[in-house]
């Protein structure tokens, strides 16, 4: 530019620009589109601009209350794949360019997930001619249900029902005697589909079920089922029983059986069981019954006095729950009859069946069987005895002899996974020879937390509380009298007899065993 006489004067046209001046972002992408749509991801693709851009950045959002995610992607891609998505959702899906720091405008549109289909199909009270089928529902919320159904023996027998998206149930109606059906279930929300749910069925024979299925002797855990056979000879029966929330269990049993015992049930919990006969391999006719089991004073029983508290009366294994809340039981043998009962067994040899010449992690996780010789676990008996304070009991028997001791206090404390016995205040018939091993670590032969002047575990043979070395050695050989290494109680037979009966066990030491009737 320049000035001629006072006036200003073009003499560059880029004199024009102004420091103001907009210069154009990178080019947008186009034709955006949707494919390989699920209840839970779709694949968003665009075409590349021609210019040059860096990459892209895909954005998508739930409508109805969903946050913005953004992904970027490489300039060489022109789709990407959305997972994670719920079904039967709307989510608006926007693509733009990006070429260093800036950005194109966006392109946008609508995406919507198909609905999932409901779940857990099952036929109930299976006739002749009827059936009922129950689901659960889907997550989405859906307009309607499609249910279609026939069978492949019957040509043309396929029919469609549709229901409501709040329905749970329908029952199949003018159903063929014999045979074998298949029902499938979507959900439909608008114009979309689910996958569908499948199950099969197949419908009795006339009069040809069993009849008459009752519930008796209802306790908390279990239920006598009985029911009247059929006319005509079945080859077997199918039991399945469920209570809500909880799985379906299915048993198989003889043609000759009318009556089966449900054990492990849950207290308070509304059951329904139903009984199919089977001949020529097909099922007949289900029939069903509902119970209620009943409640339990302790419904997650923590040790064996609360069983017995329950109404377990007789000594056998049963399920305990460490803490007392619902979770993996474990097994135990309780000892329902001894001074009032309610003894948690954690150990026991009778018959020298049973080696207990054993290492470290065998003596943490247990070992044995609990209806004869066994070690209960030290990880398992440290969870048991820590939550309230406990009494140790220790019976011995030698032919006609019974002697016990009795200790006031035990535990068995898992610090640094050494496994610290804490025992004391004696009592019993026995003599004392357990206070010796008071505060002791655990020991095994492949680990002595503290030797002495010998390895004790290795010396006498058995995985113990040891000291220096032992007064009792109830883990010691079976039937061996010589060099200390038996099953000893000294306060009893001395160090140079095996005892051929022993067992440990504890309780609370609050349990008053008078109070029990």
């Amino acid at each position: 530019s320049s000035f001629t006489q006072g006036k200003l004067t073009v003499s560059h046209p880029h004199c024009l620009l102004s420091p103001f001046t907009q210069i154009a972002g990178p080019e947008p992408p186009s034709n955006l589109a949707f494919s390989e749509v699920t209840e839970s991801s779709l694949t968003v693709s665009w075409t590349r601009p021609k210019s040059q851009v860096s990459g892209f950045k895909v954005t998508y959002t739930q409508k109805q209350d969903g946050e913005p995610v953004s992904v970027t992607v490489d300039s060489t891609d022109s789709s990407l794949a959305l997972s994670r998505l719920s079904p039967g959702s709307s989510y608006e899906v926007s693509v733009i360019s990006v070429l260093g720091l800036d950005e194109s405008d966006s392109i946008s549109d609508i995406a919507l997930t198909l609905p999932d289909p409901p779940t857990d199909l099952r036929a109930i009270n299976v006739t002749d001619t009827k059936a009922l089928l129950l689901w659960r529902p889907a997550l989405a919320t859906v307009d309607q249900y499609v249910i279609v159904y026939g069978s492949e023996e019957v040509p043309g027998s396929e029919l469609k029902i549709k229901v409501s998206g709040n329905a749970v149930e329908q029952q199949l109606q003018a159903l063929r005697a014999s045979t074998k059906y298949t029902v499938t279930i979507v959900s439909q929300l608008g114009d979309r589909k689910s996958s569908g749910t499948t199950t099969i069925f197949t419908s009795s024979g006339r009069g040809e079920g069993p009849r008459d299925l009752t519930a008796s002797q209802v306790t908390p855990r279990t239920a006598v089922l009985s029911w009247k056979p059929p006319a005509s000879a079945v080859s077997r029966y199918k039991l399945t029983y469920f209570t809500e929330g909880r799985e379906t269990k299915e048993v198989i049993l003889d043609h000759h059986v009318t009556e089966y015992k449900l054990t492990g049930l849950h207290p308070s919990s509304t059951y329904t069981a139903r009984l199919q006969g089977q001949r020529g391999g097909i099922y007949m006719a289900a029939i069903s019954t509902e119970f209620t089991t009943g409640s339990l004073l302790f419904p997650f029983p923590s040790d064996c006095s609360q069983q017995l508290q329950n109404g377990m009366r007789v000594s056998g294994v049963m399920e305990l729950f460490p803490g007392g809340k619902e979770g993996k039981p474990v097994r135990v043998y309780c000892d329902m009859k001894t001074d009032g009962g309610g003894w948690t067994v954690f150990q026991r040899r009778k018959d020298g069946k049973t080696d207990f010449f054993r290492g470290w992690h065998e003596y943490i996780k247990g070992f044995g069987e609990l209806d004869g010789e066994f070690w209960l676990g030290n990880e398992l008996l440290h969870n048991l005895t820590k939550l309230t304070p406990m009494t140790l009991r220790v019976d011995l028997r030698s032919g006609d002899e019974s002697v016990y001791a009795l200790y006031s206090t035990f535990s068995v404390d898992s610090m640094k996974r050494r496994y610290t016995i804490r025992v004391s205040g004696y009592s019993g018939t026995a003599g004392d020879s357990m206070t010796y091993h008071d505060r002791r670590p655990f020991s095994t032969r492949d680990r002595d937390p503290q030797p002495f002047i010998t390895r004790c575990a290795m010396s006498y043979r058995g995985g113990w509380w040891y000291k220096n070395c032992h007064e009792a050695n109830l883990n010691g050989l079976y039937n061996t009298h010589t060099n200390h290494q038996g099953v000893i109680w000294t306060a009893w037979k001395g160090k140079d007899f095996s005892i051929p009966f022993t067992e440990m066990k504890f309780r609370p030491a609050s349990f008053d065993p008078r109070t029990q009737g």
